[in-house]
């Protein structure tokens, strides 16, 4: 039996459509995390991050990010400086540890969790906040996060 010029056009069609089915969302990006740290200390500080997958059962399968940051003392007309580091990994749930090794040393952990799935204009930042206590003069760290 032959097959009509419109049904081969049909079947070839429906093939294409059935094959590319799983492609429709080709162009969609996948959300990012970005990082921006805060130095409201009045000195210059390097911070150490690192940032391991939540559900990872290896060390080395966990690691996603270790990066040390430098950070400058605040401008005189600003309480903070601020450095940013856009589109720094995908979002997902990580845990995140942040160290910053000047005397005195100090080190906090943070579980971070992604904005909801749902929303298409998410766009998650992680802030990590150095501060120093005004009455003891001690440094420590603190975690914001968009919603």
């Amino acid at each position: 039996m032959a097959l009509s010029r419109r049904t081969c056009l049909a079947l070839g069609g429906g093939g294409g459509l059935a094959a590319l089915s799983g492609c429709l969302d080709f162009d969609s990006e996948t959300p990012q995390l970005s990082l921006t740290l805060l130095n409201f200390d009045s000195e210059r500080h390097e911070i150490d991050v690192e940032v391991f997958r939540a559900d990872a059962e290896e060390y080395t399968d966990a690691v996603v990010l270790q990066e040390r940051y430098e950070l400058s003392r605040p401008p005189e007309d600003a309480v903070a400086s601020e450095r940013t580091d856009d589109d720094a990994l995908e979002s997902d749930a990580y845990v995140v540890d942040v160290t910053v090794s000047t005397a005195p040393a100090v080190s906090e952990t943070y579980h971070f969790y992604p904005a909801l799935a749902d929303d298409d204009d998410r766009t998650d930042r992680l802030f990590i906040e150095l501060h120093t206590d005004p009455n003891s003069g001690d440094r420590y760290i603190e975690f914001q996060q968009n919603h």
